[in-house]
């Protein structure tokens, strides 16, 4: 035990000065670790590998400034950290569109038609106002159904870089449609 300690100490300490290949003897050693309890958790291939992909690229990003006393506790704590980031994540898309379910059961027809229409025009604009790189890496994966992983493979950019790109083209189309949700709401419960 104090082998394998003393051995993570030296890897980490490798890792600091940016040794690469006590990067890989960290990534080799705890993927499938990680992967499992990733995965174990939301029952999703590519959901896990993305967030085995994020941990590790956070560790490389921060690896100078890291103080770590146990390797593995501190990556498991990771990963369900990760994970249930991105369970809050998911919960929160999961309300807009409960929210606008309710919509479609209280309007009429002519009612439906209007508002599905207005919130495609939104939408489009909304996408038509995302930089170019943010709206095809959207588009590629919403649209096209691709993981970030195929989508970094073919924009030739990292998984990270795929993965900052959606989060930040979630945030923006919450944000916009839930003003127009606001606004609805408050139209139609003055009707």
């Amino acid at each position: 035990m104090a082998d394998q300690n003393q051995h993570e100490q030296h890897l980490l300490f490798a890792l600091s000065q940016s040794d690469e290949c006590a990067f890989a003897e960290i990534y080799k050693t705890y993927w499938k670790l990680l992967h499992d309890t990733a995965y174990k958790r939301l029952g999703d291939e590519d959901q896990a590998k993305d967030v085995v992909q994020d941990i590790f690229v956070k560790l490389w990003d921060q690896r100078e400034t890291l103080a770590i006393d146990n390797l593995k506790a501190y990556l498991q704590t990771a990963a369900r950290y990760q994970v249930y980031n991105l369970i809050a994540r998911e919960k929160v898309n999961d309300t807009y569109f409960k929210y606008l379910a309710s919509f479609e059961t209280s309007l009429g027809g002519a009612d439906q038609h209007v508002l599905y229409s207005e919130l495609q025009e939104r939408f489009g604009v909304i996408l038509n106002k995302m930089p170019l790189k943010r709206r095809e890496v959207f588009e590629l994966r919403y649209e096209e159904g691709l993981s970030t992983h195929d989508i970094a493979e073919k924009l030739n950019i990292t998984q990270k870089t795929v993965q900052n790109q959606l989060i930040k083209a979630v945030d923006s189309i919450k944000e916009a449609l839930f003003m127009l949700f606001l606004l609805l709401a408050f139209l139609f419960r003055s009707i």
